[in-house]
């Protein structure tokens, strides 16, 4: 069986036991930190990999590392995997548990890139207008791109929604270099 299709099936898994427990949030939290986790730290891709270390122990550690980053139900389902690239299936985990979360609880995602950091209350705000705006439950995260100069750059799923200052003088540009 293909990696994608076993880490549909487990997604499919996953999602099924965190909807009982009603913490499928908290599961998503969890995937989406020890996928970036994985990606950034070569040191526990390789302790991962390897063969020597037990799937029980490798849980274990896990377990110990992220104890509060990581959902018990993560834990124990990397302790069950055998024979399968942990490394390679998390990332895909991720990605089939977050198409069933929008699919099952009407939520999106959203990344908001803006010129500086603005404080807790504003970012709160906007989520608020955003949810009410897509009719939908949205996951907002926030990164500061200074280069952006003022505005907002937003990425709604797979569309983006660009309303920087930035964006705008660059189609100033265009304009005027067309209008020779």
């Amino acid at each position: 069986m293909k990696l994608n299709h076993k880490a549909k099936q487990y997604a499919e898994a996953m999602f099924y036991v965190a909807s009982e427990s009603d913490s499928e949030m908290e599961m998503k939290d969890s995937l989406s930190f020890l996928s970036e986790s994985i990606k950034n730290f070569p040191e526990l891709r390789s302790f991962l990999l390897s063969k020597r270390v037990s799937n029980h122990d490798k849980s274990n550690a896990i377990k110990a590392i992220f104890s509060d980053k990581c959902h018990v139900i993560l834990s124990e389902f990397i302790a069950m995997v055998e024979k399968v690239n942990i490394v390679k299936l998390v990332p895909l985990l991720e990605k089939y548990f977050n198409i069933l979360l929008i699919e099952k609880k009407n939520v999106v995602n959203v990344s908001a890139d803006i010129a500086m950091d603005i404080d807790e209350n504003k970012k709160n705000e906007f989520k608020l207008m955003l949810d009410k705006a897509l009719s939908k439950d949205s996951e907002l995260s926030f990164h500061v791109n200074p280069k952006l100069l003022g505005g907002i750059r937003l990425r709604v799923g797979n569309e983006l929604i660009d309303a920087s200052l930035i964006n705008h003088l660059n189609k100033l540009r265009h304009e005027m270099l067309g209008a020779k």
